[in-house]
């Protein structure tokens, strides 16, 4: 089916949607269910008539909406730091076959590594057994799924037990008849048969703006472009250090959409969009042509002329924005944001980022997707009726792609000055210059973009970013470029086995459920690790590791063409796509870097940059640019622990050390959808003292 023009659909037409919000305190139950939302403008169709667009989200209680909602994102729940927050969540989706929602049904790729309720991949559908017998995928394996939907809710930027993380292979399905080997459920509940699971999250962290999504192997893209994704804000009325008189937050979730002419979500899939024969389903990277606020298009919110605070989730599944405000009218930038806050917290101080500013100052708030941002904008002296607009300018893909469409995708939403209700602004001025909370915690010197004095990395970890790309094809008399056929980690599939099956022996296998996983990456509990990600690649990656929140050191160029000369030298002369390093993992290279890759000392060009000011806080998505090393510090303990605490003394509430473990993955959810991932198994610290223990407390 062909696409809707995004030039068909009105702009500006209907206001924000708010998302519902909902008390953390107390026990919550969220049904994921598939209903009807306004996503796209009223008058798209006809004059004064909103369209309705099937969609999935997470509704609050145990029964799906029989009406239409506004938005299909949401809610947002308000959690208190030290008061855990039980959900039952409840998987009422019903089956591929039968939905409406024509994204995923038409969409699915049963050729990937992924959920695979039927168990087909275990046969017709084995990548293996196509490499092996010479055939591509045809059959069954080429077939859209049509069993029972399969999902699980990951807490984006969660210090969670293992089990409650919602890792891809924990997923369960409507019908409670397949489970993924690593489901989990508080004892007592769910199981086989069941359709929910009932997680109890801790809550121990610093106050932060998280969120929650889905998380399924190998269908990620598919779930959440149709609704699946909340906000999570972990608040802490007990610190009296952060100011208490922040305006009122907004919650503004961004993504890109596509609609076909009938006005439903629309994934490209299929010949011409995927001219790779081994997944004809999977699109390595989706970029929509509509961009949409709060699960609605280009929606306008009435401003007064005051202090507000905005919460950016970018939520898209591939593209990267640049964010500003600019006069729709007169075409001058501004008023400016000041960033408060960041994926793991608020920042020391308020940053400014201003577009009309020197060209040495921050002036675009740049968002890959996962990442997080907490924002005030001023809108005082500005005269009622002045129309902004929040623009884009990301190219895609990003950083060094296309330049963006200033008519769609260029335009997020817009802004209207009202007239105020008058009275003095009593709430936060970020421009006043003082402190924002009790300094944080420094792994890192930002300003050196070195460790912090004093502490030193237990591990250095050098991983690579690596894309395979596919050989040209000829199908049905047409030739098609090699695109990208799956995007990797250090070179390494998600189960770490070689051509055989094996485990590579320089890994650990660990088995759940019966299925056996080569580990690479065990960090111990307490000890502070340096990763070296070294991005092989053309474009940027937002990389995201579960458990941990980190903290970025510097970025520094390398010299790609010489360094992988060296990298396919190691190979023997031929780079072996999907069976991991070149070398042996655990033996240190030159740079006394575990990993298995060459050095990549010997190859950097130019100084190590420091983070931006934005950047230099806590994180857990952080953007890998193409042709650079980003080193980031991860500790494997609290944020809060002081960095001179002993690792023998540095331990979570919780055992880190259970079901699947975690993963770390590229946050493009086409990429980790397709090999982008791998699992982390964290060692527990023997010396620890657990509080939240599992079988009581979750």
């Amino acid at each position: 089916m062909s696409c809707r023009s995004p030039s068909s659909i009105p702009q500006f037409v209907d206001p924000l949607p708010g998302l519902a919000i909902v008390d953390g305190t107390q026990p919550i139950t969220l049904t994921m269910c598939e209903f009807k939302s306004n996503v796209l403008s009223t008058g798209t169709f006809a004059p004064g008539v909103a369209p309705e667009t099937w969609t999935w989200g997470y509704i609050v209680g145990t029964e799906c909406p029989a009406t239409t909602r506004s938005t299909y994102l949401g809610p947002v729940i308000i959690a208190r730091r030290g008061t855990p927050t039980p959900i039952t969540f409840i998987n009422n989706l019903g089956h591929a076959s039968t939905t409406n929602v024509l994204a995923y049904k038409n969409s699915t790729d049963q050729t990937i590594h992924w959920a695979d309720p039927l168990n087909k991949e275990a046969n017709a559908c084995s990548e293996e057994r196509m490499m092996n017998e010479g055939m591509p995928p045809v059959g069954e394996c080429a077939l859209n799924y049509d069993g029972p939907i399969p999902a699980v809710v990951h807490l984006h930027g969660g210090d969670v037990p293992p089990e409650l993380d919602g890792g891809p292979d924990a997923w369960f399905t409507s019908d409670g008849l397949y489970q993924g080997h690593g489901y989990y459920s508080f004892p007592g509940t769910g199981g086989p048969g069941s359709n929910l699971a009932v997680y109890r999250y801790p809550n121990n962290q610093e106050p932060a703006l998280i969120w929650f999504h889905d998380h399924t192997l190998g269908a990620t893209r598919l779930n959440v472009y149709a609704g699946l994704a909340g906000g999570y804000l972990i608040t802490d009325p007990s610190d009296t250090s952060i100011p208490s008189n922040f305006p009122a937050p907004i919650p503004l979730v961004v993504q890109d959409r596509m609609f076909d002419k009938n006005g439903q979500l629309y994934f490209p899939a299929g010949l011409p969009f995927v001219p790779n024969p081994d997944h004809p389903y999977w699109v390595p990277e989706f970029m929509g042509d509509v961009a949409a606020v709060n699960g609605h298009v280009w929606p306008y919110l009435d401003v007064e002329p005051k202090r507000y605070r905005f919460l950016f989730i970018n939520g898209s599944n591939a593209r990267t924005y640049e964010l500003f405000l600019t006069s729709q009218d007169t075409k001058a930038k501004g008023p400016a944001m000041w960033q408060i806050g960041t994926d793991g917290g608020y920042l020391d101080y308020p940053v400014k980022i201003d577009p009309s500013g020197p060209g040495n100052q921050l002036q675009k708030l740049v968002l890959m997707p996962g990442e997080r941002a907490d924002v005030i904008v001023d809108f005082a002296g500005l005269v009622p009726g002045t129309r902004l607009l929040l623009r884009n300018v990301a190219k895609t893909p990003y950083p060094d792609g296309d330049t963006v469409d200033g008519r769609t995708l260029g335009r997020v939403m817009q802004l209207r000055v009202v007239t105020g209700s008058g009275g003095i602004d009593a709430t936060y001025n970020p421009a006043g210059g003082g402190a924002l909370r009790a300094p944080m915690v420094r792994l890192v010197d930002p300003a050196a973009g070195t460790l912090a004095p004093g502490l030193t990395a237990s591990v250095k970890r050098q991983l690579t970013l690596n894309e395979v790309i596919a050989e040209p094809t000829m199908i049905e008399g047409t030739e098609y470029e090699g695109g990208p056929e799956e995007v990797l980690v250090n070179n390494t599939h998600w189960s770490g086995k070689d051509d055989s099956g094996n485990v590579r022996p320089d890994f650990t296998p660990i088995s759940v459920g019966g299925i056996t996983t080569g580990y690479s990456e065990l960090p111990k509990e307490g000890e502070t690790e340096v990763w070296e990600i070294v991005n092989t690649t053309a474009d940027a990656h937002p990389i995201h590791l579960h458990l941990v929140q980190f903290q970025l050191m510097n970025r520094q160029n390398y010299d790609v063409k010489r360094f992988m000369a060296a990298y396919t030298d190691a190979y023997g002369g031929m780079v072996v796509d999907g069976l991991g390093p070149p070398n042996d993992y655990n033996v240190p290279n030159a740079d006394g870097a575990v990993g298995g890759n060459p050095a990549v000392g010997s190859f950097l060009r130019g100084p190590a940059r420091p983070p931006q000011a934005n950047e230099a806080g806590w994180k857990d998505t952080v953007t890998m640019y193409p042709g650079q090393v980003t080193r980031i510090a991860v500790r494997w303990a609290p944020m809060s622990l002081p960095a001179s605490t002993p690792a023998a003394e540095a331990f979570y509430a919780f055992s880190p050390d259970g079901g699947h473990g975690y993963v770390w993955h590229c946050h493009i959810v086409d990429h980790e959808d397709n090999e982008m991932m791998r699992p982390t198994s964290v060692q527990p610290n023997g010396n620890a003292t657990r509080t939240y223990v599992k079988g009581t407390d979750y």
